[in-house]
């Protein structure tokens, strides 16, 4: 296979922006389905993340649980949505909202890159997704 061929199989932005979609929905998905399967503690530590943003909520109070909630069926339904590309942008946006709260949240508790890197990778990678929409390779079509 010559240069030229080459470069025509890998002129596909449409299967490239497939890839990431897929990826990353799936990710998310996979990752909230293990925040409901972990149980009550671990919705109630993700909901009181939210206090990284200023608010005074308590820990063990049922606002607690219900953002905990909130962001867990972000990640799981918004991912399978995201992976399918149907309501793909309130789905990318209840996500990076998600996303940037675990952001926050990490570098509150004074964690380093290690810490907060894989949040902050995908809200960029969300982030990009908002702009360009799910593509010709979705159910929902721009």
């Amino acid at each position: 296979m010559n240069f030229q061929g080459l470069k025509f199989v890998f002129q596909k932005p449409e299967l490239g922006l497939l890839i990431i979609r897929c990826g990353v929905g799936v990710l998310l998905a996979i990752y909230g389905y293990r925040k409901f399967a972990a149980g009550e503690p671990v919705l109630r530590g993700v909901g009181s993340a939210i206090n990284s943003l200023g608010l005074n909520i308590a820990t063990d109070g049922v606002i607690a649980i219900s953002l905990g909630i909130m962001a867990a069926s972000a990640e799981l339904f918004g991912g399978v949505l995201i992976t399918i590309g149907f309501f793909f942008r309130p789905a990318v946006i209840l996500a990076l909202f998600t996303m940037f709260v675990a952001v926050m949240s990490k570098l509150a508790a004074s964690g380093g890159l290690s810490d907060y890197g894989h949040p902050l990778l995908y809200a960029l990678v969300l982030g990009g997704l908002l702009f360009t929409g799910p593509g010709r390779m979705s159910i929902q079509k721009d």
